[in-house]
């Protein structure tokens, strides 16, 4: 048995989140899969969310409380800073992931890609009113990483393992691939995280792969400008 197990669904962003955090830090693990809403996965996620992780005894839900206990409970690189600021700047950017990008970068790819490859009309409004939003945070990522590379300092965080599963698929879109081409250094993040031995042949590059099989409209809907 490995030393972690995943309870989830096989698809779930936050669960290549956590794998990754694991990965990051040497740490062997295995996927249980869930099936949403179970009494199984109720039991062990009371508002029906996942991963769950499971360490020996120690049962934990929430991505965010995850990430933090690999990080801590095991050797390897460390993926939190040190220093104060540091660690409130990683935790600055795992709430504006959570709470901002999460939402609309996620709807945004499902509008475009996978809402008409399974035959239904996109939410157009929606698409429209996610412009501005998308914009702001593209500019944001750019700026963070334009100078040392990562989301907060030289190194790879917990915030970069928070980012790339919703950056890359919404890079799926031609709105995403848009605004990414015109922002250099939020693609050069892209390009490197994708190159980390965490990612190569990973659940979320081999779902990313998948995603090249859909078809969607090559049009855009609107300018990165």
């Amino acid at each position: 048995m490995a030393t972690l197990i995943f309870h989830s669904m096989a698809a779930s962003a936050y669960l290549w989140t956590a794998m990754m955090a694991a990965d990051e830090k040497g740490v062997d693990h295995e996927l249980s899969l869930l099936t949403l809403g179970s009494e199984t996965h109720l039991r062990l996620h009371p508002f029906g969310k996942m991963p769950v992780m499971q360490h020996g005894q120690v049962i934990l839900y929430e991505t965010q409380a995850i990430t933090h206990y690999i990080d801590r409970a095991f050797d390897g690189p460390p993926l939190q800073p040190a220093d104060p600021l540091g660690q409130a700047e990683t935790l600055r950017w795992v709430s504006l992931i959570n709470a901002y990008v999460f939402p609309v970068m996620n709807r945004f790819m499902k509008e475009r890609l996978v809402r008409p490859a399974w035959g239904f009309e996109p939410d157009q409004a929606f698409l429209e009113t996610a412009r501005d939003p998308l914009r702001l945070q593209i500019r944001l990522i750019g700026e963070a990483v334009e100078g040392q590379g990562f989301l907060v300092g030289d190194r790879l965080t917990l915030a970069d393992a928070f980012l790339l599963p919703h950056l890359l698929f919404f890079g799926r879109t031609p709105e995403g691939a848009a605004l990414l081409d015109a922002t250099p250094a939020a693609r050069r993040w892209l390009d490197r995280m994708m190159a980390r031995e965490s990612y190569v042949g990973s659940a979320m590059a081999i779902a990313y792969s998948a995603f090249h099989g859909l078809a969607a409209d090559p049009e855009p809907i609107w300018g990165p400008g």
